[in-house]
């Protein structure tokens, strides 16, 4: 950690967005799970607030995530206002370099993350510009999830985040100064899909870590997190789901991190 406070620019921190954030992309990566991404993209297209953009960005998966990603974006083009779009990897980068691209390619202010086989809240989008325009300190928040196994007991489950809790929920602060004194990654613990923080911070930390050995910790979300951290305020609203994590699947399970 030391070493990356000492390497990143300090100049470009920011203290304190002016204006708040008023629009959000949904960042998908795409690996290996074709037969969740249904499931997935009917929880973008559910949304209460719809995002302002939608990127997908295939890592030249194995199975017919292409093919399915693109008849799903042929099929709901008025999503997003029809800013749709899906990037295909003529390689295998890892989940951390095709997060980077998709990215890199939003215009939107601020980035939320979805896995391909997880599932956002229906009020997620909305839920997150809201806080984010009551916190305009924050870089960064993550939230709690629901754990589940199939489709079943997908379907039966509440998918609002109001169903869990208050309309705001409440929010454990993470400040740079904690994150220092942290031992465990967990320490700062949050589900990665659901997670949402401003592009400005993303391309101030330099992005996902691609390069395993430079990383704080070896989870490319948990690294990533705790480099926003360490500059600017965080927060989580670890009481409240904001997604739906599958138990059984992992795109970062030393696979394709």
């Amino acid at each position: 950690m030391k070493r990356f406070l000492k390497d990143v620019d300090r100049d470009a921190r920011i203290s304190r967005l002016r204006e708040t954030p008023s629009s959000i992309a949904v960042v998908v990566p795409c690996f290996g799970h074709a037969a969740f991404l249904p499931a997935m993209f009917d929880s973008i297209t559910a949304q209460t607030r719809t995002p302002d953009e939608v990127i997908l960005v295939d890592d030249h998966s194995p199975d017919a995530t292409r093919e399915i990603v693109r008849q799903l974006v042929a099929t709901n083009w008025q999503v997003a206002d029809g800013r749709v779009l899906l990037l295909a990897n003529d390689r295998n980068t890892g989940q951390a370099a095709s997060l980077n691209r998709g990215i890199s390619t939003a215009s939107s202010e601020l980035i939320m993350i979805l896995n391909d086989d997880d599932y956002l809240m229906h009020d997620a989008v909305e839920s997150m510009l809201t806080l984010f325009g009551r916190y305009r300190e924050l870089a960064l928040i993550g939230a709690g999830s629901v754990h589940f196994a199939g489709s079943e007991e997908l379907a039966a489950a509440p998918k609002l985040v109001t169903d869990y809790g208050a309309t705001e929920p409440p929010l454990h602060f993470h400040r740079p100064t904690d994150i220092l004194g942290y031992r465990d990654y967990n320490d700062l613990n949050m589900t990665h899909s659901g997670s949402c923080f401003l592009k400005a911070a993303w391309e101030v930390v330099g992005g996902y870590q691609v390069d395993k050995k430079r990383r704080i910790v070896p989870f490319s979300d948990r690294d990533f997190q705790l480099r926003v951290a360490a500059i600017w305020p965080v927060a989580v609203a670890d009481r409240t789901p904001f997604s739906f994590w599958r138990t059984d699947s992992s795109v970062d399970n030393r696979r394709n991190s």
